[in-house]
C-alpha cells in the first residue's frame, strides 16, 4: 500500500512540475501539453472512480473495465474466485496462445482471447446441432441463451466481454495490469466455456480423467445460502436448470439418430420420465412426510430427484459425444 501511495506522489509531483514547467516559455503552444500532463497528475488520485480516462490526442487508459467483468462472470458462475486465485499450470497457459502474448502484446493478446471465446461458443453450438455457422458472435449468443444452453445471465455478461475485447482491435492503450488479468483470468474463461462440451463418460465408455467438472455441478456447488428458503431456491433452480440440460441433450439426439435408433430414444425416454413421475409422486404422496422426515429431509428428497435428472442427462450426454 505504502509503494503505491509513493508511486501516485511521484507521477503526480512529475506531471505537475513538467506542467508547470511548460507555461513558463510563452512560445510553445501549451493547451494540449498542459492538459495532458494536468490529467496525468489527477489520474492516480481518481482511479477508482473512473473505468477509463481519455487524454486528448486519442490516448485512452483501461482502469475499470476488466476488473469489472471478471466480477460480474464470477458473479453469474461463469468462473469463482477460487478460480482465478489458482495459478494456471505451465502446460494449461502454454497452449494458450493469449497468454504466452500477454507480456508482448496486450492488444494482440486481448484479440486472442475474443477469438478463443468466440470458438468455445461455436463448438458449444456444434456439440447441441445448432446451424449458427452464419451468425455473428453476439446472434450466436442470443441462439445459445434462447436454447438455455447457456444461462442468460451468462450471456449478458460475455456480450459485454466481447464489446470490450473487441475495442483492443482499434488500438485502445490498456495500463500494465492487463498482462496479469489476461494471464490469471483469461484461462478460466475459456476453461468454463470448455466444460460445456467435454466428453466426461463414464457411462458406456472410461471416465475422462481430463474432464472438467459440468458446470451445472459447479454451480451448485457454489451456491451461497443462509435460510432455508435460499437454499430450496438454489435447489430448484439446478432442477431446472437439469431438466434444460436434458432437454437439449435430448433433442440433438433426435437430430442426429437414425430413425430406428430415435424410435429407441423416444422409448427410453418415455419410460424413464414416466418412473420418475411415479416414484416423485409416491414419495411426495405423504401428508406428514415434512413431520417424519424434517425440512432438511425434505431438501434431500429434492436433491435427490434432481440428481436423477442429472444423471440421466449425462447419460444421454455420453451418447451424443462418444456414440453418436
Amino acid at each position: 500500500m505504502k509503494s503505491k501511495q509513493t508511486v501516485k506522489v511521484v507521477v503526480t509531483i512529475a506531471a505537475s512540475t513538467l506542467a508547470i514547467l511548460h507555461l513558463l516559455f510563452p512560445k510553445i503552444n501549451i493547451d494540449l501539453i498542459t492538459v495532458s500532463l494536468l490529467a496525468l497528475a489527477v489520474i492516480p488520485w481518481v482511479e477508482t472512480l473512473f473505468k477509463s480516462v481519455e487524454l486528448p490526442g486519442g490516448l485512452k487508459l483501461e482502469f475499470q473495465e476488466l476488473r469489472k467483468l471478471e466480477e460480474e462472470a464470477q458473479k453469474v458462475g461463469l468462473i469463482s474466485s477460487e478460480d482465478v486465485k489458482k495459478e494456471p499450470g505451465e502446460e494449461e497457459a502454454g497452449k494458450r496462445l493469449f497468454v504466452e502474448l500477454a507480456e508482448q502484446n496486450q492488444e494482440l493478446a486481448l484479440v486472442s482471447l475474443r477469438l478463443d471465446i468466440e470458438k468455445c461458443l461455436r463448438s458449444i453450438a456444434l456439440k447441441y446441432d445448432l446451424k449458427t455457422q452464419k451468425l455473428g458472435i453476439n446472434n450466436l449468443l442470443r441462439e445459445l441463451a434462447s436454447h438455455h444452453i447457456i444461462p442468460i445471465e451468462e450471456e449478458s455478461v460475455l456480450r459485454d466481454m466481447i464489446g470490450v475485447l473487441n475495442q483492443a482491435s482499434h488500438g485502445v492503450e490498456y495500463d500494465q495490469r492487463t498482462a496479469k488479468w489476461i494471464i490469471e483470468v483469461g484461462p478460466k474463461i475459456i476453461e468454463s466455456l470448455e466444460s460445456k462440451v467435454e466428453h466426461r463418460g463414464g457411462n458406456f465408455s472410461h471416465s475422462n480423467p481430463e474432464a472438467k467438472e459440468h458446470w451445472i455441478d459447479k454451480s451448485f456447488q457454489e451456491c451461497e445460502w443462509v435460510t432455508n428458503v435460499e437454499w430450496g431456491e438454489c435447489i430448484n433452480k439446478h432442477r431446472d436448470l437439469w431438466e434444460k440440460e436434458l432437454n437439449n441433450v435430448f433433442n440433438t439426439l433426435l437430430r442426429k439418430l437414425d430413425p430406428s435408433k430415435k424410435a429407441m430414444l423416444e422409448d427410453s425416454q418415455k419410460h424413464w420420465e414416466s418412473q420418475l413421475e411415479i416414484d416423485r409422486n409416491l414419495v411426495f404422496s405423504f401428508d406428514d412426510l415434512q413431520f417424519k422426515v424434517g425440512r432438511e429431509g425434505m431438501f434431500i428428497a429434492s436433491i435427490s430427484f434432481m440428481n436423477r435428472i442429472r444423471q440421466r442427462a449425462l447419460e444421454l450426454e455420453e451418447i451424443l459425444t462418444a456414440l453418436v
